[in-house]
């Protein structure tokens, strides 16, 4: 190997075609390869730039897409909004105007013994999304029917409020109480539909049947001599009172209280009051039984209230 490598390289290059063949192939295959690489160089680059603008598009689209389940949700919840507003706005004269208010007004009065001395409508005021009619009425009656009658008149489908109220004893003894009232009715403004919910509202409840008048006086049981003639199935038991050490009962009969203590007589079995507590009162009656006259033992009981 006297000779340098490049130099039999040559030698070998001129004396074999093969060679010369292997090596043209190769160069023609490097001049291609070269310029496919460079044309593909710029569709590459633009499909890597689509594929990513397709990524941000595709993120760009759940984006939307849960922006418009919000929205729908939004939507919804707007639309109850509104349904609900436009039923409390119904519920503001329930579909009925002054005339059909003075009526049942009137009837609902009568209906409870109540007689009417003034109904003055006073100027509308005007606000926003609705009306207020303000109402002054003087009636008179006995308490209990009073009560009964407010209570059921503003427990009505519209919307009415009661701003004031006086009760004055109307004269010493006649048991009459005349009633003064500021009463507040409301309109929309604007003719509603019914709200499809109302058909699903429950019944009202009962209205109370409470026969107390605070303008009747309370009662000892020495002055109400009445007690022992009047079932102990017609007395209640609704409070009691402790004054120096000595508890007395609160019974209430027929729209009167009585105070009631140890030793009174109570019912129509000779009963006797034995006990008084915060809760409760014992009563001793004596009864004709099998031949003989027994003792027995019967309670008033303080109802609690809710």
């Amino acid at each position: 190997m006297n000779r340098p490598w490049p130099q039999d390289w040559q030698g070998l290059v001129a004396r074999s075609w093969l060679v010369r063949w292997v090596l043209a192939v190769g160069l023609l295959f490097l001049v291609v390869f070269a310029g496919y690489i460079a044309r593909l160089r710029e569709p590459f680059n633009s499909h890597a730039e689509a594929v990513q603008r397709q990524l941000q598009l595709q993120g760009v689209l759940a984006d939307g897409a849960e922006k418009l389940v919000e929205l729908e949700r939004a939507q919804q919840a707007l639309e109850q909004a509104m349904t609900g507003l436009q039923a409390l706005r119904w519920r503001l004269a329930a579909g009925e105007g002054m005339s059909e208010l003075l009526d049942q007004l009137a009837l609902s009065g009568h209906e409870h013994g109540l007689s009417f001395e003034r109904i003055e409508v006073n100027e509308a005021q005007e606000a926003a999304g609705y009306r207020l009619q303000p109402l002054e009425i003087s009636v008179h009656g006995r308490y209990p029917a009073l009560r009964l009658w407010l209570e059921q008149w503003l427990q009505q489908l519209r919307l009415l409020s009661l701003p004031q109220l006086r009760l004055a004893l109307q004269e010493e003894g006649s048991g009459e109480v005349g009633a003064r009232l500021l009463i507040h009715a409301y309109h929309p403004g604007e003719e509603l539909p019914v709200p499809a919910a109302l058909a699903d509202e429950p019944a009202q409840d009962a209205l109370s049947k409470a026969t107390f008048d605070p303008f009747q006086a309370w009662l000892p049981a020495t002055q109400g001599k009445e007690l022992r003639h009047i079932p102990l199935a017609r007395l209640e038991m609704v409070g009691s009172l402790s004054q120096s050490g000595r508890r007395q009962a609160l019974l209430r009969s027929a729209g009167h209280l009585y105070r009631v203590g140890q030793g009174d007589r109570l019912g129509l079995d000779e009963g006797v009051v034995v006990a008084v507590d915060a809760g409760q009162l014992e009563v001793r009656e004596r009864i004709y039984l099998g031949g003989r006259w027994q003792t027995r033992y019967r309670y008033l009981v303080l109802e609690k209230r809710e």
